[in-house]
């Protein structure tokens, strides 16, 4: 799926028609999506301009060119005990991936794998005093990332000031097989019951950790889970991408709507108010992310976006739930997605239901149980019943 700066650029006043433009598409899903061919403005005017004012504009070649001089916040975040490390120091093997706000690389630092971002330049562009904002949130987001610790969250080491071309770059956690996206749409790698459980509990032990802290994701989805499936009993999955330009913290510091938008609640594209209390739009993500998880497809893979958001704004359009689909597994995942905010489970919850799900996996049932463990079982029982009878007896003696 496109990110959401493929939306902005594409959406400018002459394209923005064609961009909602929905006829000749095809859904197997029971959803008549004719009623769903709406532009954006349709949504509201509200949703528009918060979502242009969240994303960049990539059609400015010369963006990519505007040096970042970030000394005094730089100076500040050192004094705060954020690691500000060397592009010497650093040695790239190898580009991973190409998004709308950098470029990663796995690279070594200090004999350790790690992952690269290098922020575009155009991330940082506006006037003098936007683009000092700008750095300082950046600053100020890489200090708060810097002390998060949790084994379900990405590690981030540092910033690199000095990357080529004056940008700047941050140095994180390396995870081998990439992300949870990229694992599960290779076939070989359908996950079963069970480690799809342990997947999605370490997401939500992640996102539990970052609501605590009062950090707002905005962009949970497969892609930005990262994990480790070397030990196939036990994979490790971790929350990533945090963004830097997502992060919040009592206030919401980019002021904007973020993330792709199959993943994105309805209150992001109907012009609700969002504040740090808010922190149901990432379980509504979560939600979603089950389903990538169940499936391991891309939800809305047929649908073009005008029809994605007037879908999850009517509350009209979810993925379709396999049949297959365990009752429990459902269950919470449709509450995760629920139109209704009040009714989303808070992540605590969520890591609840998962861990009793997980225990019931656990629990062999009477089929699964031998001949010898059943014996063994009435056996106990017995002794049980033999026990209380003795006590009533003693007791009427």
């Amino acid at each position: 799926m496109k990110e959401m700066a493929d939306l902005s650029v594409s959406e400018t006043s002459s394209n923005r028609k064609a961009v909602a433009e929905t006829e000749g598409n095809r859904c197997d899903r029971s959803l008549d999506t004719s009623d769903l061919q709406i532009t954006v403005t349709e949504v509201t005017d509200v949703t528009t301009s918060r979502i242009e004012a969240a994303l960049i504009d990539l059609a400015d070649p010369e963006l990519e060119e505007r040096p970042i001089s970030a000394v005094e916040s730089e100076a500040t975040a050192r004094a705060r005990g954020l690691q500000v490390i060397k592009h010497s120091d650093l040695e790239e093997i190898r580009e991973l991936g190409s998004g709308t706000f950098g470029t990663v690389y796995h690279g070594k630092w200090r004999g350790t794998d790690v992952a690269i971002k290098r922020i575009k330049a155009s991330c940082f562009f506006g006037p003098p005093s936007e683009q000092d904002r700008l750095k300082d949130d950046f600053w100020s987001e890489a200090c708060i990332l810097a002390h998060l610790h949790h084994p379900n969250v990405v590690a981030f080491y540092g910033v690199v000031p000095d990357s080529p071309g004056g940008t700047l770059a941050t140095v994180t956690e390396f995870m081998v097989n990439g992300s949870l996206k990229q694992v599960l749409h290779k076939k070989e790698r359908i996950l079963d019951r069970r480690r799809r459980l342990l997947v999605a509990m370490d997401a939500a032990f992640g996102m539990e950790y970052l609501h605590d802290k009062k950090i707002i994701h905005f962009d949970l989805k497969g892609e930005n889970l990262l994990v480790n499936m070397r030990d196939s009993q036990k994979p490790v999955c971790k929350v990533g991408d945090l963004g830097l330009s997502k992060i919040k913290h009592k206030t919401m510091v980019t002021g904007g709507v973020r993330g792709t938008l199959p993943w994105m609640a309805p209150e992001l594209l109907n012009g609700r108010s969002i504040s740090v209390s808010e922190k149901v739009v990432d379980v509504f993500s979560f939600g979603i992310v089950m389903w990538e998880l169940l499936t391991g497809e891309e939800p809305y893979a047929d649908l073009h976006y005008g029809a994605i958001i007037g879908g999850i704004v009517s509350n009209q359009l979810r993925p379709q739930v396999p049949s297959s689909c365990d009752p429990e597994w459902q269950s919470l995942m449709e509450r995760c997605w629920a139109d209704d905010p009040a009714v989303r489970p808070t992540f605590p919850a969520i890591v609840g239901e998962l861990r009793s799900m997980m225990m019931s996996l656990a629990r062999p049932t009477a089929g699964q149980i031998s001949p010898t463990q059943q014996q063994q079982e009435q056996q106990q029982q017995q002794q049980h019943q033999g026990q209380g009878q003795g006590q009533q007896k003693q007791q009427s003696s």
